[in-house]
């Protein structure tokens, strides 16, 4: 098999996915694809651009189903919860949701990542139709060509990502083009990253619900500022706290409401 098969590239998200909670995407960062179901509209154009390079190789590409591009939080918990449970069961694969651990019902099911987690939430992955045999050969020689890399290999090769972010590959732009379309530029950086957030944040205190003070406001003003509204008033309500919980899942900290050192990195960044 093809030594490409060992590529997995690092997700770059599109600005516009800044500050938007994983499974909360608005309307307007999605896209309809001709198969079913939608993707970020960056990932979209890539994957038409894809389908049509292999239909012309004679290959088919398709979603497992529309429900296998774009989820939502709320479906993606529902699926979560029919394949896990917190009840323990000896030697069960698990998985980390709200602070408490999960195991898998049935070592057939197929796994699946918890809410807010998954590239599925954010518009960027998207689940192949049989990746197996001459497809999957085509896949492991272009997916590169249009951005998309896997995230476990060899155990799920039918998940793909769309990894590049704002700078669509030279396929994806030929084909926009090729189609009537422009390609928008990629927009300018969101902010500076902070280079002494790691430092400011070993300085701050560790705050939970039902607190009060100045590390509270400043917690929440970085909140709005981070584009998750919150009301700046130095109360650590239950408002706040499942505003940090938006937050932590949007950043792939575990989302425990508290803000702790890593969250509050995230924060100052």
């Amino acid at each position: 098999m093809s030594v490409k098969w060992n590529i997995i590239a690092p997700v770059k998200k599109p600005a516009d996915l800044e500050g938007v909670a994983p499974g909360k995407l608005p309307e307007k960062l999605l896209k309809p694809l001709k198969s079913g179901g939608k993707l970020h509209w960056r990932a979209a154009d890539a994957w038409e651009a894809m389908v049509e390079a292999a239909k012309a190789d004679g290959v088919e590409l398709k979603p497992v189903s529309s429900g296998d591009t774009y989820r939502s939080f709320e479906s993606q918990l529902m699926a979560f919860r029919q394949r896990y449970q917190k009840e323990p069961i000896p030697g069960a694969q698990t998985r980390t949701f709200e602070g408490i651990k999960w195991y898998k019902k049935d070592p057939k099911l197929a796994s699946l990542a918890a809410p807010g987690t998954s590239q599925h939430n954010s518009g960027l992955a998207v689940d192949v139709h049989t990746a197996s045999g001459p497809r999957l050969d085509w896949l492991i020689d272009n997916v590169r060509k249009f951005g998309f890399s896997w995230e476990v290999v060899p155990e799920e090769p039918w998940h793909l990502r769309y990894t590049e972010g704002d700078n669509p590959p030279a396929a994806v732009v030929e084909y926009i083009t090729k189609n009537g379309g422009q390609v928008p530029a990629a927009p300018a950086s969101v902010a500076e990253p902070n280079p002494n957030a790691k430092k400011e944040a070993a300085e701050m205190p560790i705050i939970s619900k039902d607190t009060k003070g100045k590390a509270i406001v400043r917690a929440q003003r970085l909140l709005n500022k981070h584009g998750f509204k919150c009301r700046d008033d130095g109360d650590f309500g239950p408002k706040t706290q499942q505003t940090v919980k938006d937050f932590q899942l949007s950043r792939g900290i575990e989302p425990s409401g508290v803000v702790d050192l890593l969250t509050w990195e995230a924060l100052l960044a």
